[in-house]
């Protein structure tokens, strides 16, 4: 018997990029490109795209049924930014100062330095940013700050990028 065939794997280094748009159709090349995005990608440190997910469960009991059924109830998706800040070009404080909105774009499995194109694949997350608060500073190490970000419409996953 032959093994099955083994898919290939994209390395995470190097091959994510987030950015913040301010306004406009954040799925357009166009307004990517322009001078109001800002790349966050490398504001951020190792932990600091903490993105997640978790789905509400619907329990869907029956009489006399050993078995407990359940379906699937609402998602709930988290956003937390946590990035380096007190240097003079710091992106993210200014991007994301408490009470913006706007939208998040990332772009998973791509190089960073690879331009915004149409066709690819992102997620676009609609956003407020909340308070950031600045962490306890660590021996040895850099300023940091995290940020709740509030997601205000559904997410739009593996959206494609027009022209």
């Amino acid at each position: 018997m032959a093994l099955e065939a083994i898919p290939g794997s994209v390395s995470t280094p190097g091959n994510l990029r987030i950015a913040f748009v301010p306004s406009g159709d954040p799925l357009s090349v166009a307004v990517l490109v322009a001078n109001t995005t800002k790349d966050l990608t490398y504001s951020l440190t190792p932990d600091g795209f903490n993105r997640t997910m978790g789905q509400d469960t619907i329990d869907d009991p029956r009489l006399t049924l050993v078995q407990k059924l359940s379906k699937p109830g609402g998602v709930t998706e988290t956003l937390e930014l946590t990035w380096v800040y007190g240097a003079d070009d710091d992106v993210a404080k200014t991007a994301l100062a408490a009470n913006t909105t706007g939208f998040i774009i990332a772009r998973y499995a791509i190089p960073n330095e690879t331009a915004w194109t149409a066709a690819q694949i992102v997620d676009k997350l609609t956003i407020q940013a909340g308070q950031p608060r600045k962490n306890a500073p660590a021996d040895n190490g850099v300023f940091t700050a995290t940020q709740t970000i509030f997601l205000t419409a559904p997410t739009e996953y593996d959206a494609v990028l027009v022209a």
